[in-house]
């Protein structure tokens, strides 16, 4: 029996004749009607391709970043004694509290339900604590205390359930 090997960045090799020839119709119909599909949603039949798609917006850097594994947003500075962290920015984020000017009150925005996301917190040389918001779950509903020693970097690790991030390990002092 024939067959034809179609590059889908895996290789598929499908029957071209005979009693179960599938594969012709699926190579004239449907892997064309696949290939040539914009996924933008516009329905315009016209390839996605990466310049494009970014350009008009139709792909972004965070739509993608929430589709594979780890990324890690810059180093956050607060200039004063509040801090967001945007979770859109990377679900690795490093608060280095040295520039704050007193304790830190942290807001999380942009969660994606059945993320993890982890906090590194880097200690200043005044020692300086953080209040979570309340829709961080510790165990035994008690944040952790940081770490007091200049530099010190502690972490947290969450889940968002949907509706709350839930501790689920901390590490103080990773010196």
């Amino acid at each position: 029996m024939p067959f034809e090997t179609l590059n889908t960045g895996i290789e598929l090799t499908l029957p071209t004749s005979g009693t179960n020839n599938w594969g012709t119709t699926l190579k004239n119909t449907t892997w064309t009607k696949i290939s040539g599909h914009d996924h933008t949603g516009s329905g315009d039949g016209l390839q996605l391709t990466a310049s494009t798609a970014l350009v008009d917006n139709s792909i972004t850097t965070i739509k993608l970043s929430k589709n594979y594994g780890w990324t890690q947003a810059s180093t956050l500075t607060p200039a004063g004694t509040t801090q967001d962290i945007d979770f859109d920015n990377g679900n690795v984020q490093i608060l280095d509290l040295g520039s704050a000017t007193g304790n830190v009150t942290v807001t999380v925005s942009n969660l994606a339900q059945g993320s993890l996301y982890t906090v590194f917190i880097i200690q200043s040389a005044t020692a300086r604590t953080i209040t979570w918001p309340a829709s961080v779950k510790w165990p035994q509903g008690q944040a952790i205390i940081l770490s007091t020693a200049n530099n010190a970097k502690d972490y947290v690790q969450m889940y968002h359930d949907g509706t709350e991030l839930q501790v689920l390990s901390w590490d103080l002092d990773l010196n």
